[in-house]
């Protein structure tokens, strides 16, 4: 086909396949009477005047050969172009053409035909502006892939900046991606400021490299896959949140109160295991909010679901019968003998559960303690008793506000005889052969079990100064003292233990308070008011009297 700008052919598929750039003539004649030469051919459409198709062209490059449909309109007394599409056979031709401009020039041009809307404006406004309806669709987010923001920024705090500490971060991510291998690569920790971190590690066991993003972890181990069968280490056959196929894949703002409290209630757990996986939920859906992917959400859902508190404790609730629970004097005693003859087996293990039960706080806080965070007087401050004698106070251990479980409030514990004599074990500790190395770890309690020797000896100041380098757990020892003493009980008594002991001896739920740090004194009955040091200082003194085991050297 030998043709030229302007030359009209049919509104046909056929037609306009079979041309070809090489036969086309791209030459043309100006005003002045010379023959020039254009890269772009206009060949108009022989159609109705009348017809939605008024102005149809189609325009070949002779650079690329490509075909384009152009709809050429006159607006505001200008000619304009609007790009139809490109034609390709059995893609886009003449029909998509017609469906295409139909509704366009219905909604651009008055009843005599004339454009009073420029397409072209409408297109660039339309990408602009998005409709709230397209906005919604857009940034609607299912549970599984909430999940998966929630867990690549650290889950953030609920009303307040920063993360959650690295111990709930674990325990909430349980219920949200456990039971399932992809755990196996992650790696639990808190900053300086007391913020969790989730950092990947390699799976040794299997030789399996460490992944590079979650977006691969999730790729390896997407939902329904890996997930652990093995009754050791899944005893109750527990899925997660991620791996439940009626929930994780639906949308966000869909999982409401009655899908929330059918899933709790779905759940093969305790009351307390329940309790815990509505905390992560709670988590899960304040962060979907925050970043408003819910919609208009109503209020929190997680606040009013019910979970029903049993009658009795369930067999699968191992560790609720200790909830009630203290140790007696005399079984601290027992706890205290066994924990320095188990010393030489477990370094430092023994030490901290010993401090935990001395000054009656969360063990976690005490793990945490840094070597600079004990505090000695100048000269130890004598404090009277009641009875007529006297108890040395010979410092402060001062708990920083990130290492709390509230992390907004510092405190103090002053150090009586039974928390000096703790702390002289532990320096004991390092003049045992090979231990002295550890003396340059920050933390209170190092864990020689868990210490890259090479790292310390290479004097790595970023590795030693790590949580890497902290105990982490002291299950060993602790296993070990129940079996051989017959001891029933947990760690977490001693904050118990601590305020019945305090209160079977005299002192008031206002002088206990002081020395449980518990926020508020209802907590342990009823409302208090400030007390003061001298007062703390010799009921501090007085828990001494009470703490007071015979000594016995260790080797």
């Amino acid at each position: 086909m030998k043709a030229k700008t302007g030359t009209k052919i049919k509104f046909d598929n056929k037609v306009i396949d079979k041309i070809k750039v090489d036969e086309l003539d791209f030459s043309y004649v100006n005003k002045a009477g010379e023959t020039k030469f254009t890269r772009l051919l206009k060949l108009p459409f022989d159609v109705p005047k009348k017809s939605i198709l008024k102005g149809i062209k189609l325009c070949i490059y002779k650079d690329s050969g490509s075909k384009i449909f152009r709809l050429q309109f006159w607006f505001n007394s200008k000619s304009d172009y609007y790009p139809v599409g490109k034609f390709v056979p059995g893609v886009f031709g003449t029909k998509e053409v017609e469906d295409k401009l139909l509704p366009i020039v219905r909604s651009h041009t008055n009843d005599k035909a004339h454009w009073v809307k420029n397409p072209n404006l409408t297109e660039k406004e339309s990408e602009r502006v998005i409709k709230k309806e397209d906005i919604k669709a857009v940034e609607r987010k299912t549970v599984n892939e909430v999940i998966e923001a929630l867990m690549s920024e650290n889950m953030p705090k609920i009303a307040s900046e920063g993360t959650l500490c690295a111990k709930s971060i674990r325990e909430q991510s349980r219920f949200l991606i456990g039971y399932n291998k992809r755990c196996r690569f992650l790696s639990y920790s808190d900053d300086e400021h007391g913020n969790g971190r989730i950092t990947f590690r390699p799976n040794y066991k299997t030789k399996t490299p460490a992944p590079e993003s979650w977006g691969v972890l999730f790729k390896k181990y997407g939902s329904g896959e890996g997930h652990i069968k093995d009754k050791k280490k899944n005893k109750n056959s527990q899925i997660a949140l991620y791996d439940d196929q009626q929930y994780g894949k639906r949308y966000m703002d869909e999982f409401k109160k009655p899908e929330m409290q059918k899933y709790i209630n779905s759940l093969n757990g305790t009351y307390s295991y329940k309790k815990h996986c509505l905390s992560s939920l709670k988590t899960l859906w304040n962060f979907a909010n925050d970043k408003s992917w819910l919609g208009k959400a109503d209020v929190d859902p997680t606040k009013t679901i019910k979970i029903k508190r049993p009658t009795q404790y369930s067999d699968l609730a191992v560790n609720s019968k200790y909830n009630d629970m203290s140790f007696s004097q005399q079984q601290l005693n027992t706890i205290f003998n066994k924990a320095d003859e188990l010393s030489p087996e477990y370094p430092f293990q023994p030490e901290n559960v010993e401090l935990t039960f001395c000054v009656g706080q969360r063990q976690e806080e005490t793990k945490k303690l840094k070597k600079n965070d004990v505090k000695y007087f100048k000269k130890p401050i004598p404090v009277p008793l009641e009875d007529g004698s006297t108890e040395m106070i010979y410092g402060k251990i001062h708990f920083r506000k990130e290492i709390t479980k509230r992390r907004n409030k510092s405190k103090d514990v002053f150090i009586n005889e039974a928390t000096m004599d703790c702390l002289r074990k532990i320096k004991d500790v390092y003049k045992r052969p090979g231990m002295e190395q550890y003396y340059v770890v920050p933390w209170l309690f190092p864990s020689p079990t868990r210490i890259d020797k090479q790292r310390l000896n290479n004097q790595e100041s970023a590795y030693i100064k790590s949580t890497l380098t902290r105990l982490k757990s002291t299950k060993g020892f602790w296993d070990r003292l129940r079996k051989e003493t017959g001891i029933v009980g947990v760690v977490r008594m001693a904050r118990k233990t601590l305020v019945t002991l305090g209160k079977d001896a005299g002192l008031t739920n206002k002088q206990m308070k002081y020395l449980s740090h518990h926020d508020q004194e209802r907590t342990i009955d009823i409302n208090y008011d400030k007390g003061m040091e001298p007062e703390i200082m010799k009921n501090t003194g007085f828990m001494a009297t009470i703490y007071k085991f015979p000594k016995k050297k260790i080797a």
